[in-house]
């Protein structure tokens, strides 16, 4: 009877299913997180409703963003079920494929992470200048459901105007949120949202930089065992799934 795998290629096997349950933990969060921003109605509902009708508004991409992550988080799960395939199978195609795979996704993380931090600084400047136009606009048009919305925003982010109260100074017959009235040296909602969307940035940014590290491990981990496979003496038996 043939001998079977080493044991520093079944401790890779191990391994590398390990980085793909941490992969599966991964898709998880990210899923989570993008529902929660998705749903959040203290935030991202209240943007979509003041973006309504305003296509070029920055707010609509964090909804956007959702989107992105909760499909990413998908995608993560797959290509955890691919590895995890590859491992126990010990096939070396879907090892190689799964390789190709993760060095694929890493670029175009890389590439998105770059071109995000290129544009932060354009961040403050587009959202206070849409979110303003946003503002003068349903003052100017007496835009109700706008207003309303708005005024919401105010009330649970903490804030008055876009900039500050003066936003309200030539729309004497518009009534004022509550917070604008009991406390008018408040912060525009401009800088309240941006330093929100800073926070999620952080967390977005920690979480890519954690999954980034995963994906190399596991790449090295697929073609480390890819390699060893190729490499076995014909009188080693791979194992793979046992049949009933």
């Amino acid at each position: 009877m043939g001998r079977e795998l080493s044991c520093g290629v079944e401790f890779m096997r191990g391994v590398l299913l390990f980085f793909n349950v941490l992969f599966v933990i991964v898709g998880l969060a990210l899923i989570g997180l993008g529902i929660y921003i998705k749903v959040d109605d203290n935030f991202a509902s209240i943007l979509e409703q003041l973006a309504n009708g305003q296509k070029t508004f920055e707010g609509q991409s964090l909804g956007f963003l959702a989107f992105v992550m909760i499909g990413g988080g998908v995608f993560t799960l797959l290509i955890a079920l691919f590895g995890c395939m590859g491992a126990l199978w010990n096939n070396r195609c879907l090892l190689y494929m799964y390789a190709l795979i993760l060095a694929l996704l890493m670029i175009l993380e890389l590439v998105g992470f770059i071109m995000a931090f290129v544009n932060k600084g354009n961040l403050e400047k587009d959202y206070k200048q849409s979110l303003s136009n946003v503002l003068q606009a349903a003052l100017k048009n007496n835009t109700v459901s706008v207003l309303t919305s708005f005024h919401k925003l105010e009330d649970i982010l903490k804030c008055c105007g876009a900039y500050n109260k003066s936003d309200y100074n030539n729309y004497p017959e518009i009534p004022l949120s509550q917070r604008c009235m009991d406390h008018e040296d408040s912060q525009g909602c401009s800088d309240a949202i941006i330093g929100l969307l800073k926070k999620y940035l952080g967390i977005i940014a920690g979480s890519l930089g954690g999954v980034l590290l995963l994906e190399l491990l596991g790449l090295i981990g697929a073609i480390v065992l890819a390699k060893a496979l190729k490499n076995k003496p014909d009188n080693i038996v791979v194992r793979g799934p046992r049949r009933r």
